[in-house]
This record gives structure tokens, C-alpha cells and sequence, in this order.
């Protein structure tokens, strides 16, 4: 490693994740030794277009938003499917799921939040899925070729837009909100 670069550990392999690392090129390019570790094991993609995925107007590869080899291209190291599970601020460490162990000048958490589980039994059983990536896309779809019917909990814009993915492809749908209206 370079002594005159910083290295800078991104955790979180979104669109935030993602602008850093354009913005830190665009403003130094080259100044940074850049790693950014994703708990997913594909590179950033635009999650607002997941539901366009499940009604099938798009497809996984046009949601992408960078391929692998830009990271490559750009020395920027990209630890997928493996993430950061613990940190030690005062030894600049982060550590992965798999064990390693990356040293870092500046830490950068990008990371998004995760989907609310209904606090209810039967909420971790098989079919019961939230809608947040690809893995829960990939449930989703399962399901949907099941030919049985869903219910969609929630009638913000995702739950609305999962429901139609789901017509879309034949299934019956049921939503449920907690409110009187949609998108209160």
C-alpha cells in the first residue's frame, strides 16, 4: 500500500457507497486507496427499480449501476457478499463475516437500514419475505411461480408497487395497510 494514499473503507455498496467513490475519484483521482465492502454479492444497483424488476418492464442487469470492472479499473477494491460484522475505532480496523480484517485512515459507513419485520408469529416462516434486494426479489419470484395467491403488507410505494409487479405476473394480491388510504 501507498504511505501517501488514504485508505478509505467504505461499508455500505449503494448508490451512497457508490457517490462517494465517484465524487472521491472526480475530485482527486488516484489520492485514495478505496475499499468498499457490500453485504450483497453484487456490485450497486438502483433498489427503487426493484419493483420495475418483479413486473418485469426491466430487467437486473439494466439496474446495475456500475459494473465490477469500474471499481477494478479504478483500484478500488470491492469485497462482496462478505460483511462488515464488527469495529475497533481505536485500532482503525473493520471486520468481515469471513474472518479478514482491513486496517483504514478514514471509515465511511454508508450503509442503508433494514426492512421492518412485523413484530408478529409467523413472521419468519417460509413465503413470509420483505422487499428490499435481490435475495428478497428472488424469494418474491418463487413465490409468485407458485401460482398461489400473496398479501402484500404495507401501502406505502413499495408495498403498491410489489402488488402490482405481482398482478402483473398473474398473481392474486391482496394488500393490507394500517391506514384508511394508501400513501397517507
Amino acid at each position: 500500500t501507498d504511505p501517501m494514499r488514504d485508505r478509505i473503507v467504505i461499508i455500505g455498496n449503494g448508490m451512497a457507497g457508490l457517490k462517494l467513490v465517484e465524487e472521491l475519484e472526480a475530485i482527486a483521482p488516484g489520492r485514495h486507496a478505496l475499499t468498499v465492502i457490500g453485504a450483497e454479492p453484487v456490485p450497486a444497483y438502483n433498489r427503487v427499480l426493484l419493483s420495475s424488476v418483479l413486473a418485469g418492464e426491466t430487467t437486473r442487469d439494466a439496474i446495475a449501476l456500475r459494473p465490477a470492472d469500474w471499481y477494478r479499473d479504478l483500484n478500488c477494491a470491492l469485497r462482496l457478499g462478505d460483511p462488515a460484522v464488527a469495529l475497533d475505532p481505536a485500532a482503525r480496523t473493520v471486520s468481515l463475516a469471513s474472518g479478514a480484517t482491513l486496517s483504514y485512515d478514514r471509515l465511511v459507513l454508508a450503509t442503508g437500514s433494514l426492512p421492518i419485520r412485523l413484530p408478529l408469529a409467523g413472521a419468519d416462516l417460509p413465503g413470509v419475505v420483505t422487499f428490499r434486494d435481490f435475495a428478497d426479489l428472488d424469494a418474491i419470484e418463487a413465490a409468485a411461480a407458485s401460482g398461489r395467491g400473496a398479501v402484500v403488507i404495507g401501502g406505502g410505494l413499495l408495498g403498491i408497487e410489489a402488488a402490482v409487479g405481482l398482478a402483473g405476473r398473474g398473481v392474486p394480491v391482496t394488500l393490507v395497510h394500517l391506514m384508511d388510504r394508501l400513501m397517507e
